[in-house]
């Protein structure tokens, strides 16, 4: 094999993939546009969504209102972000189906004996229905609580003066808490999960195109035949097709990785700032080094793949229906990062896609384990070699190649 003869394919390939718009939409469009466009539009959704649940009124029935003491009716009659309606006014067969239904945000039912038993010491409760499912329900229930919490612990302040006993008596001792994690090792547990999760998918898809028109787009466009008859052995074709394929799909994750950072970092800038330091992900150049050749080798094993399915594919279209089949073996694997308790070690570092995704995860909380990381490299390395020698291969057999 003549490394000449590669480059000289390499840049060939290279030149024409980087005038294919759908290369250029999901190697670079994708990554540096779409994922903070993504991302600002469903933050200010989800923030204006959350402060219109938290300034609206909530409709409330209180079955049993009466039995109420007056100032805590009061309260909670005249409560500014809260329509409290009573039982006897609100015309429903069934008023835990309203609140399942929707048509309510929380049922309170107080017990017949309710005001009694505060006044005789009696244990009592009160109880509220909601609906965990919906937000609005759930903030209901916190303006109850800011409602019924405070009456209750005047109750308890009124009773311990009765007796003359200090309220310092319920506290006996005080718990102070102090976080020793670093902020970057919080903001890595907490958003971790996406970043490694969204690396792997764009290095799928950034290569993905690439590789579809690389095999398959030639043999549409009846141009193979005419490479195969050029100087270049077939073993050179494969190894300069899938370095044009390695490469858009370690730079569309590369993309990934730095589009997201800065999205996490500068694009919620309206949140509370201890929301903000705990979605400041920080990636140094340890860490983007790291990152980079951890993903090479994944990205190595993807081109291979996606190169022999193209390959194998008549068509354009053929290759496409194959590889969105793939799109699963990727999605899954990569998802494990979001599960919380999983830590990485020897067996799963020797399992594709989990061990980058668990490695990337680690590496943006400054948690590194370099056995690992290593296992992980070597291994993945292997799988990547095995499946680029399947390639070359599945491409110097005719009855592939040229299948009818």
């Amino acid at each position: 094999m003549q490394t000449r003869n590669v480059v000289t394919i390499f840049r060939k390939e290279m030149t024409d993939t980087l005038r294919d718009r759908r290369t250029l939409i999901f190697m670079l469009l994708v990554p540096l546009i779409a994922i903070p466009l993504l991302m600002l539009v469903t933050s200010r959704l989800m923030i204006s969504q959350m402060t219109k649940a938290m300034e609206e009124k909530s409709k409330v029935v209180v079955e049993g209102a009466a039995y109420l003491p007056g100032e805590l009716q009061d309260s909670l009659f005249s409560a500014e972000k809260l329509e409290v309606i009573a039982a006897a006014d609100y015309q429903a067969d069934n008023l835990t189906d309203e609140v399942r239904e929707g048509n309510l945000a929380a049922l309170v039912i107080v017990p017949e004996a309710f005001e009694q038993a505060i006044e005789l010491e009696s244990p009592t409760d009160i109880e509220i229905y909601y609906d965990e499912a919906e937000v609005e329900s759930k903030f209901a229930v916190d303006k109850l609580q800011d409602i019924l919490s405070p009456y209750r612990d005047r109750v308890v302040e009124l009773r311990l003066q009765k007796r003359d006993i200090a309220a310092d008596i319920l506290k006996p001792f005080a718990v102070s808490e102090y976080n020793v994690a670093s902020a970057r090792k919080v903001a890595g547990k907490l958003l971790g999960g996406v970043l490694p999760y969204i690396i792997i998918l764009m290095c799928f898809l950034g290569a993905m195109y690439p590789a579809i028109d690389l095999a398959a787009g030639e043999k549409e466009r009846g141009t193979l035949e005419t490479l195969l008859v050029s100087p270049a052995s077939r073993g050179e074709f494969v190894v300069g097709k899938y370095m044009v394929i390695l490469t858009t799909g370690v730079i569309a994750a590369l993309l990934a990785m730095v589009s997201l950072t800065f999205s996490l970092r500068y694009i919620f800038t309206d949140l509370p700032q201890e929301v903000m330091n705990k979605l400041a992900i920080s990636v140094d150049l340890q860490t983007a080094i790291l990152v980079l050749m951890i993903v090479i080798p994944l990205a190595g094993i993807f081109a291979a793949i996606l190169l022999s399915v193209s390959i194998f594919a008549k068509s354009f279209k053929e290759a496409q229906s194959y590889i969105g089949g793939l799109n699963m073996l990727i999605i899954l694997p990569a998802f494990v990062s979001f599960l919380p308790g999983i830590e990485l070690d020897y067996t799963l570092a020797l399992i594709p896609v989990v061990n980058i995704s668990l490695i990337i995860k680690e590496a943006v909380s400054g948690t590194v384990e370099w056995r690992y990381v290593f296992t992980a490299f070597f291994s993945t390395l292997a799988l990547a070699g095995v499946a680029l020698f399947f390639a070359r291969k599945w491409f110097e057999r005719e009855s592939v190649l040229f299948r009818m």
